[in-house]
């Protein structure tokens, strides 16, 4: 297995910043993003939802100037993992790969039921009259995207950018649509009232969701060893992500809900047709179909970035010693981690017993709030790395606004979302959600005492040093 890394390792050089910008926008799958997070939100946050999206994407953006310093300095297919061991503790970067390991390699199958059971199976028998059971687009779906995986990054590249941008356009433009032709109540600016939030309802919580609705920009870390020029590709495409999904949430949210009548907000959570493609109904009559084939685009886009990314983040672990030195194999020619892949691959059964024993629109909340947690406490862990890194070691190059400010005003607005949505106690359903993250957490310092009580501790020291372990 080392003739694989002796090979040259990854495909250098073969991803632009487009593409590279893509990953993170298609990790967080836009159309699926705010289409299956819409009826939660809206039922958390009322008509204030767009709101939500607004001040999740403005508590991120602290976080994305901070960890852009990260990026520069330790451009790896680790990404997070690396960029929090290097510059805080690597024990610290090994939870950010347990907590991206939580994430990526179980969110396609996840991604595709859920998809398969609340739109495509339900939308294809209602117009034509036919059942394609829900195991038959998850199979496809994630067989496909695997097939792009083991061909190598080039191609996934090219299915993110036409995958991506097509759905990105088709849901703007429903938005834009929504905004002509609003339902009851007319065009309004209600939607960032946060005195709109209904009885019962916590904006803290739909902002602590709408979280996740952004997750997936941290994806185009992993990407580093892959990119033309990665000091400035990775940074440029972190921010970008954020940014451009920022614009991308809160316009069509907002459009939604003014198409489909702000007068009507209380019926969305209870509505049984989902309520987008009511709209698009109205507003596109025939032509509503490029609802569900946008998100069929972002599933398959999403897919596709989470196989690139998980994949990349544990060939990074690896190389370091701190999972099996086998999933540090590249193919000879391909230049693809096959071993990490045929992992990835592995992890779609147990993502499939999930779906099996809850149903995908009942598992995928849950999921994402344990989730969220997890990516709560990484994002945490790398501002105090940024701190500690420039207090440090690279203290001559200290700057106060992006070694200081930033990263203590993630920590601050982390910690207080983190904070808000615990206190009080959700309900029962995503109360689940939080006793599965500390257990998940447990189970990752468990594998930590295992490494060192065992005499495996030698990883630590190859990653301070940024070293691979040698190669046998």
């Amino acid at each position: 297995m080392a003739e694989g890394r002796a090979n040259g390792g990854l495909k250098a050089n073969s991803v632009g910043l487009l593409g590279v910008l893509m990953q993170g926008i298609a990790t967080i799958a836009p159309a699926f993003a705010v289409l299956s997070t819409f009826v939660f939100t809206v039922g958390l946050a009322g008509l204030a939802a767009p709101l939500a999206y607004l001040l999740a994407g403005v508590a991120l953006l602290p976080l994305a100037l901070s960890v852009n310093e990260l990026s520069r300095v330790f451009p790896s297919a680790g990404g997070w993992y690396t960029w929090i061991a290097r510059s805080l503790h690597p024990r610290a970067g090994f939870f950010a790969g347990w907590y991206m390991s939580l994430w990526l390699p179980l969110a396609p199958t996840l991604v595709f039921a859920y998809l398969a059971s609340t739109v495509l199976t339900p939308c294809v028998a209602a117009e034509y009259g036919v059942h394609v059971p829900v195991w038959l687009w998850t199979v496809v779906g994630v067989g496909g995207v695997a097939w792009t995986a083991y061909r190598g990054v080039q191609v996934s590249e090219r299915l993110l950018v036409i995958t991506g941008s097509s759905e990105l356009c088709i849901m703007l433009a429903l938005a834009v649509t929504g905004f002509v032709h609003p339902g009851a109540g007319g065009f309004n600016f209600e939607s960032f009232d946060p005195r709109r939030v209904p009885v019962g309802g916590s904006l803290f919580l739909a902002v602590v969701f709408s979280i996740f609705a952004y997750s997936g920009w941290e994806a185009v870390a992993p990407l580093a060893e892959e990119s033309r020029d990665p000091k400035r590709t990775v940074p440029r495409a972190l921010l970008g992500s954020v940014l451009v999904m920022i614009v991308f949430l809160v316009l069509t949210a907002w459009g939604y809900l003014i198409g489909i009548g702000t007068d009507d907000v209380g019926k969305i959570k209870s509505a049984v047709a989902f309520p987008v493609f009511e709209l698009a109904k109205r507003v596109w009559g025939r032509f509503w179909v490029l609802g569900p084939l946008a998100m069929l685009n972002s599933a398959l886009a999403a897919s596709a970035a989470f196989f690139n990314a998980g994949t990349r983040t544990w060939y990074g672990m690896a190389q370091s010693g701190s999972l099996p030195r086998a999933l540090a194999w590249v193919h000879p020619t391909r230049k693809t981690p096959d071993n990490a892949i045929h992992l990835m691959l592995a992890c779609q059964s147990i993502s499939a017993l999930l779906v099996l024993s809850i149903k995908p629109e009942l598992a995928l909340p849950v999921w994402a709030f344990t989730l969220t947690f997890g990516l709560i406490t990484m994002y945490v862990l790398a501002s105090l790395g940024v701190i500690k890194l420039y207090a440090g070691a690279r203290r001559a190059e200290r700057k106060l606004w992006r070694h200081v400010v930033w990263p203590s005003l993630a920590i601050v607005s982390m910690l207080f979302l983190g904070y808000k949505s615990l206190v009080p106690l959700p309900d029962e359903g995503l109360r689940f959600a939080v006793y599965f993250f500390i257990g998940y957490s447990a189970l990752g310092a468990a594998v930590l005492l295992f490494l060192k009580w065992s005499g495996r501790d030698a990883w630590l020291q190859r990653v301070s040093d940024g070293v691979e372990p040698p190669k046998s």
